[in-house]
């Protein structure tokens, strides 16, 4: 499975203006909402449910919100960035400038999990994050994560 697979381009939100962490949510949401066919609020309640079980800021700016959601047909992410960066709970106290939100299908058995680890090792690389931060516009940051999944 590559990030391809479940990112598109219209998935991709270069700046995200949300301040909160609901705020950021909600505008991720957004284009999860139009590939699955759900509205933002069906998904932003269990991706907040999720949260409120214990942050999904990774560190290192990175933040990795999911949910697996009954009834979403199919694995779907959203990207976005925060170049201000947003306190998020993560681990490393650091704000987060990276939201990779991810719904899956409440009967999928590991292909979310699958996706949060090839995320997860993509966005080790510190010299990535500074490409991703550089980025300018949706497309030059599609790209850069599926040319770097692809290594």
């Amino acid at each position: 499975m590559l990030i391809k697979d479940f990112l598109q381009l219209e998935a991709v939100v270069p700046e995200l203006g949300g301040s909160t962490p609901e705020q950021v949510l909600t505008e991720v949401c957004r284009p999860l909402a139009v590939r699955t066919g759900f509205t933002v609020e069906r998904l932003l309640e269990p991706l907040l449910a999720r949260e409120r079980l214990g942050s999904t800021g990774i560190g290192d700016g990175v933040a990795l919100p999911h949910a697996k959601v009954e009834g979403v047909p199919v694995l779907a992410a959203a990207f976005g960035r925060s170049r201000q960066g947003i306190d998020f709970g993560s681990i490393d106290s650091r704000p987060a400038t990276f939201f990779f939100a991810l719904v899956a299908p409440a009967n999928g058995h590991g292909a979310h999990l699958n996706a949060l680890a090839r995320i997860s090792r993509v966005f080790k690389s510190a010299a990535f994050r500074e490409a991703l931060l550089a980025a300018e516009g949706a497309a030059e940051l599609y790209r850069l994560i599926t040319d770097e999944d692809g290594k």
